[in-house]
């Protein structure tokens, strides 16, 4: 979990202390001002019963999301809901209807004025009355550039630096989470770039693999490398004859391409065992390469 810091400390006194003043709206209004506009997280009390209304905003909001937009929020409430991110509306919607961890940090993404999102963290309060929630109480943090490094980190550590599509990684994890239904899988095993890289020097044999990646990948999102010329893709929940055309077209747009490679598939219209699928296409693959390298003596 990110940590606040002395911002969010002083924050959380000071929400420690909106109970105490609740009884006097004015005195409320100057204790929010007094510590919101001196942070540079945003703090800010959205009244839900009787009504939809921000009674405050740390002026800091304007910093993050551009100029107007505290403003505008105190024009019309509903403006964040329809600034935060598609995806985390439904967490706001819970939010201030005081369905969600209140002890938890929110993560959630708004809007900039040129259109761009940013993450921030937040902890919520609630303020109830008679058992009902009348309205709550945050204090919002930037975390836009350490969330982009998470993201970063989680995506290098599932692709493959050189041709970017998934590694072993992430095959391993993508066996692991398989169902038991029907499951294929393609092996391919490229023919040349041994000589590739031994003739004309690894900067070529890593290209080779750049375009063979990039044909590949138009065909399917479920391609992996799993290290030097070997590319695998997965297929699930695809019948028979629909796997068989599958491969078909990989093995058709690769020669289009003049990519010269070994491609074996295997096939179950149940998986019990991965192992063995995989061994087949394995398998399926070699017999590929050795008919490959039987033509090229009997030619020559």
């Amino acid at each position: 979990m990110l940590e606040f810091g002395f911002g969010l400390l002083l924050g959380l006194i000071f929400m420690l202390t909106i109970h105490k003043i609740r009884q006097s709206r004015k005195g409320m209004d100057e204790e929010f001002t007094h510590f919101g506009n001196r942070l540079k997280d945003v703090i800010y009390i959205f009244e839900v019963k009787p009504v939809f209304r921000f009674r405050y905003i740390s002026p800091s909001l304007d910093f993050y999301l551009g100029e107007g937009v505290v403003a505008t929020n105190y024009e019309d409430p509903y403006d964040c809901f329809r600034r935060v991110h598609p995806e985390d509306y439904e967490l706001l919607v819970n939010k201030v209807l005081g369905k969600v961890d209140y002890e938890k940090a929110i993560l959630q993404r708004w809007r900039t004025n040129d259109g761009h999102y940013l993450w921030f963290e937040e902890y919520t309060t609630p303020i109830y009355e008679n058992d009902e929630i009348v309205a709550v109480q945050g204090v919002i943090r930037n975390v836009h550039a350490a969330m982009t490094e998470r993201e970063t980190l989680a995506y290098e550590s599932r692709h493959d630096s050189l041709t970017s599509v998934l590694n072993r990684r992430a095959f391993n994890e993508a066996v692991h989470c398989l169902s038991n239904g029907s499951i294929g899988l393609i092996v391919i095993d490229l023919n040349d770039l041994k000589r590739i890289n031994d003739n004309h020097g690894h900067s070529a044999g890593d290209k080779l693999l750049q375009e063979t990646a990039f044909e590949l990948l138009e065909l399917s999102t479920s391609v992996y490398r799993l290290g030097g010329d070997e590319f695998v893709i997965l297929a699930e929940n695809q019948d028979e004859e629909a796997f068989v055309a599958f491969t078909t077209t990989i093995k058709s747009k690769l020669e289009t391409k003049q990519i010269s490679a070994a491609v074996g598939a295997a096939w179950h219209e149940q998986l019990t065992d991965f192992s063995q699928v995989y061994e087949e296409a394995d398998h399926d693959m070699y017999r590929q390469k050795q008919r490959n390298k039987t033509k090229k003596h009997v030619s020559h």
